[in-house]
């Protein structure tokens, strides 16, 4: 598939386009409005969900299935150091994990197809999520019905850790669960010289956060991949104060369901009983923020075919299944879906800053490959190239 060297521009045009304008998770207003109009004038039907998701509809000369073609388009809450002539003009925000190039490709590919509907069997929509970084937006944009009668999803990352234009798009598990806690510990308060006096939290808190590092070294199978982290510790109010409360925040990944049950059942006990251990008292909150991220099988090898087709036989990599969560994930457990990472990793260009980092910018000569990937799967699923 030949791009043309118009849209190839015009690709480019939009993604610096949404890189200068971030906004933050439910708060993609101007983003949401600007691509329905681009939308509109490409002559496809758009629905606002979700608050500030989008979905446009593009239909084709012929009855068929339905597929979607994924991308999320909130931004960070980031300063941006790139020094780009298109860095980010709101101030404190940045497009640090692509979702820039995730609209422009996605824009790019519904510009192809619009000029090829009439060929086409079924329908392709194309769902603009809002809220990708707090895992919520996929979600929101299923129960408003974006899944109605859609029988495939397809989506791409770009991911600065692969060479520029190679893909990664290998089935089964590929982006961890992601799970959220909150522990707070409650004690009595009093003066730090006499501890009998009151209840401290700061110790239980401080033993609770060793203690759930030993649940993943000698409680879980080793064979099954687990992170847990720790990231925010808050307690007391002074040297000489006994803390009356101290709250600990953390996260969990891993690529099994049931060690993520598990991991909650544990992660409950240790805070129990130490605080119990302590004489405070506790309060959990346990928030499953995602699911595991998993490939279809089929619908990845249709991707690989269409991948080495359009790209070339050396276009393929292996990517290990990464830590990371994504909530695509809710859409693969509603349909058959696959997610690939298209690479942008370009030292000569600057472009190896990882995902989230102050510097992040892409190489944008892949931009095109983005484009000729959500196309030709497209195509290709909705020519009936596989069985789902």
């Amino acid at each position: 598939m030949n791009i043309p060297l118009e849209i190839k521009s015009w690709t480019v045009e939009r993604r610096r386009e949404f890189h200068r304008y971030p906004e933050p998770s439910w708060h993609e207003v101007k983003t949401a409005a600007r691509i329905e109009q681009i939308l509109g004038e490409l002559g496809i039907e758009t629905r606002r969900v979700a608050g500030t998701g989008v979905i446009g509809q593009l239909r084709g000369g012929q009855p068929g299935k339905t597929v979607g073609l994924r991308a999320d388009i909130d931004g960070l809450q980031q300063h941006e150091e790139t020094g780009l002539p298109f860095a980010s003009e709101n101030p404190g925000f940045m497009h640090a994990c692509g979702h820039d190039a995730h609209i422009a490709m996605l824009l790019g590919a519904a510009k192809l197809l619009a000029e090829r509907a009439s060929s086409l069997p079924g329908r392709v929509l194309f769902l603009f999520q809002p809220a990708e970084e707090l895992c919520q937006g996929a979600k929101a944009m299923i129960e408003a019905g974006a899944l109605e009668g859609v029988h495939a999803v397809f989506g791409i990352h770009v991911w600065s850790a692969l060479p520029a234009g190679k893909v990664s798009i290998e089935p089964g598990p590929r982006m961890a669960s992601a799970d959220i806690f909150k522990i707070t510990f409650k004690g009595k308060g009093g003066h730090g010289s006499a501890p009998q006096e009151g209840v401290d939290t700061i110790v239980p808190a401080a033993l609770t956060v060793l203690g759930l590092q030993s649940i993943v070294c000698k409680e879980l199978d080793a064979r099954k991949p687990v992170v847990l982290n720790v990231g925010q510790i808050h307690g007391g109010t002074r040297f000489n104060v006994i803390a009356d409360e101290t709250t600990i925040d953390g996260s969990v990944r891993c690529f099994d369901p049931e060690v993520q049950d598990l991991i909650e059942e544990k992660v409950r006990r240790v805070a129990r009983l130490t605080a119990e251990a302590h004489r405070a008292t506790v309060e959990l909150e346990y928030s499953r923020a995602c699911p595991v991220t998993v490939n279809d099988p089929g619908l990845t090898e249709l991707a690989q075919r269409v991948a080495r087709r359009e790209l070339g036989e050396a276009c393929l990599a292996c990517l290990e299944p990464v830590t990371g969560s994504e909530d695509f994930s809710f859409y693969a457990s509603k349909v058959p879906a696959t997610y690939a990472f298209l690479g942008v990793g370009n030292k000569a260009k600057g472009t190896t800053y990882p995902q989230h980092h102050p510097c992040y910018d892409i190489d944008e000569d892949v931009l095109e490959y983005g484009v000729k990937l959500h196309v030709a799967f497209a195509e290709a699923f909705l020519r009936g190239e596989n069985s789902v």
